[in-house]
Order: C-alpha cells, then structure tokens, then sequence
C-alpha cells in the first residue's frame, strides 16, 4: 500500500508500493512523575517528501489529485445503472473541524445566507431550502472542505471519504449524539435519514456518487488503555462504587478554566473532571459501533484471587468481575493483549488470562502459552467481510513469547509477516495491526523514528491499518493514500480510556477513534474525546467545548492531507 501526508512542518511522511513513515523525532519529553511502563484547528502545511528516503511522491511535483479520483469503484456500489429519482446526501466539513453534529435549522441558515456548499446538478429536497449563491462540482467539494476546513457542504454518499468528516444529524444525547447518521453505528444508520435530494439534469451525475447501500457500512471503534486497576480499583473495591459505576461513565467538563498543558514542559498540569450526567453514554458510543476493539493491559485473576492495587506501584492486574462489562456494557468484540504488564503475575496470570476470555467468549490476540498462540489472530465477520486483527509488542517488561515460553509477540519483521500470513489464511479481507510501542519512550504525541521504521514493516507484510497504543497519550493519526486504492490510517495511539494516571492532563484524556468502511474502504474518520474521572470512570467531553484540547493536540503532529 501507499499512503503520503506530512507530520509537521519540519517533517513530512510517504507511503508508496510500502507503507512508510519518515518524519524527525520531537523533543524528548522530561521523565514523568509516574514513570509507569507504560472551532476548528490550523494544522501546518506539508513539505514535500525528504530526500534520501527512497520513496516517490503519489502526486508529482507540481501535480494535483485528479477529480473524483477516491470516488467508489463499481465494487463498492449497489451496482445501479442510473441516478435514483432520490437520494440522501452526507452534511460534510472539513477533518480538522471539530464540530460533530448539526441541526436542520443550522442548514437552512447556511443555506439562507449562502454559506452551505451544494453539488451541481442537485435540488434539495429534505429539508426544503433554496440555497443561496451558486453551486460546486460535486468532485470538488472535497477540495473546498480541505482548503476552509469549517465550511459544512452536501455531498452524495458514493463521493464521501475521510477529508469530509461527516456530521450526524442531531439527536436526543449529549452534545447532540445519536441522531441520524449515514456512515453512523447501526442504530444511526437505521434511523430515518432527513437530508436528501433529486437531480435536476443540469449537471452529470454518475450513478456511483449518489448510491448507496446501507448494508456495506460499518463503523470500528477502538478504545485506549483498558487496565482498570489502581484508581478504578479504588473507586470500586475500596469505595465501594462497584465495577458498574467505572464502566456507565456518561459526560463531563472541566471545573474552572483548563489550559492546553505546554509540551516538553514543567509543571505538569492537571484537569478535574466533573462528572455531568447522562451515565451510559459512553459505553453506549463503543456498544453500539458494529466492530469495537480495545487495548487490555494487565492479567486477568479469578475474582477469589484478586487484590486491588490501590498505590503507585506498577503490578497490575484485573478481576474476572469486569469481563463481563467489557462483554456486555462495552460489546467488545476484540481485545488485543499484546503489552508490557501482561506477565506482572507471571505465568500464572497469563494462562488465566486467556482462560477467562475464552470462558467469556471474548476474541483475542497477541497473548499466549508460546509463540503460535499468540500470533495467532482474531476474527470478527461484518457487513459480508472478514477482519483479522494482529497485536505485537516492544515494551520492555514482559515475558517474550518463543516456541516454548508464553508471553507476547515482540514487534520483529518475521512475526509481523507471519501474523497476517495467519490473518490472510482464515479469511481477512482487511487486516489491522495494534503494535504497542513507544519508539524510544513513553508519554509523546508525535511519531518517533523507531515507530516509522516499524510502519514500513506492517505496510510490507500487508497491514491494512494500523492502531497502537502504549505510549498513554493520544495522537498522532497518520491518514494517506494506499497504492492498492483508497486511504488507510495509522494512529501511534489513542490514549487513555482506562488507566490509573491522573498526574498529568494528557494522560488524562483520551479519543474513541470511530473508523467508518463501505466494504473494505475506509470512507471517515472521527475522534471522540474522553476523559478519566477520579483516574477510574471514563466519560465523554464536548468536542467543541473541554473535549478540544485533547484533539488538538493529536491534530498538531497529524498528516491528514493524504490528497497532497
């Protein structure tokens, strides 16, 4: 695959025929206090690909993308052979906005003074409005969003990809959540959709940009750090708050004027959360994604032997008691195991780990009694597809898995190939890989060398996507394009959803990636911001309110522009 796009403004990442990363390592951050192993946004322009890295831009110098050159292919259609009397149409604004609904009324009033972008050769027919001003080629509303990323556009489902963010239409929860939603979670998507239009023959429009078929949609969502011991344990062994209350987090701000925490810098500065309400909502964004995926850290103990670590020590582990949530609750569908604090009980703790997921019916990789089981992938089938999920690790502090010592599968060349041979073999279409890393250290938004050597391995072997994790800060998302077609995304990390760190803002927070697909092209890309109460309930924050600071600061070091 090939992806291209810029980290920062010093910096700049290709990924042709082979996925891979070049981009120069930041400042390194100052030792941290808890050295556990583990509106709208200007990002900066990118420079061209570096010399001397060996790889041929997607674009030539000078060059631009053709029009409607990420438009569906006819395997990604309904196959129609003419455009429907009538359509939906996507609301879409630029990546970097962070704006996540709207409301009719908000369209009308863009539509009243000009301000809503619309297709040629399209009338709108719910809900009724006649824009203002003239209209835009509907393969180039992509290139408006991009160069003004806050403008908010119309634009027929087969034309959406991850530069149009799409926007749900406000519903009942929190920050106007789980409203209608064409590439939403399942309930989103069954909702009756009330944006829609007819063409009026005054500009060509080809069947594959105005169809669409619901049942090739699908949305993955993948949590951050899932260890639930130190200050979950405390709130719910020793407070007595139970395990239900970490789990049914709802929404929160932030208590009197927060700051985004200056990087490379002392003192490390803190938020506290208050919690607001609207319990469940949450997990509810995770439960109801059609794949959801997480990152676990720490063993898994029968309840009977289980102690709460409730200090700053870094042995963790967590009770049988929580798998049910993360069943249930959460509706995981995969977890991958591949980290650093995963033999802190020793063999013991690894073998009862992957007893009680069994015991659960809960799919996993990257642990094992040796190393062909813990290479060994997991599976979810949606949407007439297969996904295979890959988990490796090179964080010091766990047992390495060989032929006959269990662990986990280190980050090596050979186990990678190997991991989505296996992946290929039972069936994947599409293959992720969750590598925990950190490139040289822990607690740093953007990619280091190391990191960037280790995506061209993935791309080689065959990784479709890749998601880490490890590093407990959120960012940087990688997007690019795919010389197989299409994008793909890497994202070093997404922080923490669940992990005992309340000693600094960063490690506080953390986003829900939510990835949605047609089939095995990933079309949109959205963050949901969270954050840690008491270090132990995750909750969800208004991205456009406290939520902005955590996205910001992955969107600082990102390369979204893959179109460049």
């Amino acid at each position: 695959m090939g992806w291209a796009g810029a980290l920062r403004t010093t910096t700049a990442v290709a990924f042709v025929a082979a996925l891979a990363a070049c981009s120069g390592q930041g400042p390194a951050r100052p030792a941290a206090p808890d050295a556990t192993a583990h509106g709208t946004v200007t990002v900066g322009p990118s420079p061209a690909t570096p010399s001397g890295t060996g790889l041929t831009p997607l674009v030539p110098p000078g060059g631009t993308t053709p029009p409607g050159s990420l438009a569906p292919t006819p395997s990604d259609t309904t196959g129609q052979d003419a455009v429907p009397t009538s359509f939906p149409l996507a609301v879409v604004t630029g990546l970097q906005n962070l704006k996540a609904t709207v409301t009719l009324d908000e369209l009308r009033a863009l539509a009243a003074r000009g301000s809503l972008v619309v297709p040629c050769g399209v009338s709108i027919e719910n809900p009724p409005m006649t824009p203002r001003g003239g209209c835009t080629d509907a393969t180039r509303i992509v290139d408006v969003v991009r160069a003004a990323p806050g403008r908010v556009a119309l634009l027929p489902p087969g034309l959406v990809e991850p530069a149009t963010k799409v926007l749900s239409i406000a519903g009942p929860g929190p920050y106007g959540m789980f409203g209608p939603d064409l590439f939403g979670d399942k309930a989103a998507r069954a909702l009756p959709y009330p944006v829609s239009g007819t063409a009026t023959g005054s500009a060509a429009l080809d069947p594959r940009w105005t169809s669409y078929d619901a049942s090739t949609v699908w949305t993955m969502t993948n949590l951050g750090s899932l260890c639930s011991d130190r200050g979950a344990a405390t709130q719910a062994v020793a407070r007595g708050r139970g395990w239900d209350w970490v789990f049914e987090g709802g929404t929160a701000r932030y208590a009197g004027g927060a700051v985004v925490d200056p990087p490379y810098e002392r003192p490390y500065r803190t938020v506290q959360p208050v919690d607001t309400g609207n319990r469940g909502a949450t997990p509810r964004v995770v439960r109801q994604s059609d794949v959801a995926i997480a990152d676990h850290e720490c063993p898994i103990v029968a309840d009977g032997d289980y102690t709460p670590q409730l200090g700053t020590t870094t042995v963790f582990s967590v009770p049988e008691a929580v798998l049910p949530r993360w069943r249930d609750t959460l509706g995981l569908d995969v977890v991958y195991l591949a980290a650093n604090h995963m033999s802190d009980k020793g063999v013991r703790g690894i073998r009862s780990t992957l007893r009680l997921m069994d015991k659960y019916r809960i799919p996993r990789t990257g642990l094992g009694m040796d190393l062909d089981e813990a290479l060994r992938p997991a599976f979810v089938d949606v949407a007439g597809i297969r996904v295979g999920f890959v988990a490796v690790n090179d964080v010091a502090g766990v047992a390495r898995a060989d032929r006959d010592t269990p662990g986990v599968p280190w980050i090596t060349r050979a186990n990678i190939v190997e991991g989505v041979k296996r992946a290929r073999a039972g069936g994947a279409d599409l293959v992720v890989c969750n590598p925990q890393w950190w490139g040289g250290a822990e607690y740093h938004d953007d990619l280091w060398p190391l990191q960037q050597k280790q995506v061209r391995w993935f791309a080689e072997a065959g990784c479709d996507h890749v998601i880490g994790s490890g590093t407990h800060v959120a960012g940087p998302l990688l997007l690019g394009r795919r010389a197989a077609g299409g994008v793909g995304v890497v994202l070093s990390s997404p922080g923490n959803y669940l992990f005992g760190q309340d000693w600094w803002q960063e490690t506080q927070e953390g986003i829900i990636l939510d990835l949605s697909f047609r089939g095995t092209t990933l079309v949109n890309v959205r963050m949901r911001p969270t954050v840690m109460i008491r270090q132990a309930r995750p909750a969800l924050l208004d991205p456009q309110g406290d939520g902005r600071y955590v996205l910001q600061r992955v969107l600082k070091y990102s390369s979204v522009d893959y179109r460049r």
